[in-house]
This record gives C-alpha cells, structure tokens and sequence, in this order.
C-alpha cells in the first residue's frame, strides 16, 4: 500500500497540533508501521484512553491518521496515512523547544536500542550527523531542494519495491532532516532557507 505524501505543514495552528508530545509520540510508532487503538496509543504515550481519543482525531483532521476497520468489530484501530511530514515556517520559541523536545526523545530512543546479535543483520547503530555549514541563502535552499529529492528518489524506489514485493528481510530506514539558522559570528542570525 503506497502512503500519501507526507503533507507541507506551514500553518503555526498545525505546527502546534503535531508538537504535542503524545501525539508525536504516537505518529513516530504509526510511521513505524503499527496500528494502534486508542487505549494502545493512551498506554504508550502516558495518557488516559478517552484524552488520546481526542487527540488522534486532531491528527486525522490534519491528514495524518486514519482508523482501518477492527478485526472484532470492537475498538477500530488507527494507523498513518502519510509516511511523514514536511513542515515549513519558523515556530515561535515555545512551539520550537516543544518541537526540539520530541525530536531529542526520538533520538534517545533510538541510541537506547541495544545492538542486534551477532549475525543479525539489522543495521546498528545509526549514522548520526551534526554539521555548521557556511552558505548564502540561495545556497542553503538548493541544498534542500537537493536533499528533498535525493529522499523523494529514495521513496519512490522504495514504493515500488513494495509493490513488487522485493522488500522481504529488508531492514527500514528512517531519515529525518533538520534545516536551522545558525547564529553568525557576530551574534546575528544567517537566515533560514
């Protein structure tokens, strides 16, 4: 099943809405591949079934969550409709920390996964950058045009070997990018691409 494209988020409101960390929590394990109910979601992001309730139907507003038919006919679970996002715009100092805040407990947990066994061909660990690069920018958004496509290739490739059915044994990726402003030497903010 090929996912929407994941959705171009630039309105402030909708920022707002995914930073929440138990909704961002939710979404990574959705975009992971799993269904979840309500009351699964509820348990992994520390909440009570009915306060989760209502923010998985936040997140369907926006495009990104959608319910799959239950298998007993009771609780109906939930699972992505997008393989991710896009988000453009600069939050406000709030909305950003909030925002870092989930991106750095994604980060934990993924430099908590132990190693695989020996022989397990699972890729461990992560490859993991952290790069100031000097640009104009003009320069700073073709190197984003430039990633985003490299990734949309990468994507389409792998869209297509799913629905040949090639992808068995196969390890998951997951790529995330994040495009920041430096501070200049003098103090004074470079621009945002």
């Amino acid at each position: 099943m090929a996912l929407d494209p994941p959705p171009l988020l630039d309105d402030h409101d909708r920022m707002r809405a995914v930073s929440h960390p138990a909704r961002w929590r939710v979404l990574q394990e959705l975009w992971n591949g799993s269904t979840l109910t309500s009351t699964d979601a509820a348990e992994l992001a520390g909440l009570s079934p009915s306060a989760m309730s209502y923010h998985l139907r936040r997140l369907a507003a926006l495009g990104l969550v959608e319910q799959s038919a239950s298998a007993d006919g009771r609780e109906r679970p939930w699972r992505a409709s997008t393989d991710g996002l896009n988000m453009t715009g600069q939050p406000d100092e709030s909305l950003g920390g909030m925002m870092m805040q989930n991106f750095a407990a994604d980060i934990a947990r993924a430099l908590a996964t132990p190693p695989p066994p020996d022989g397990d061909p699972r890729p461990w660990p992560a490859n993991f950058a952290h790069r100031r690069v000097r640009m104009t920018r003009a320069e700073s958004k073709a190197l984003h045009a430039r990633i985003s496509a490299v990734i949309t290739e990468a994507e389409e490739a792998g869209n297509a070997r799913a629905e040949r059915g090639d992808e068995a044994g196969e390890p998951a990726y997951r790529y995330d990018v994040f495009f920041a402003a430096a501070a200049a030497d003098d103090g004074q903010e470079t621009g945002r691409p």
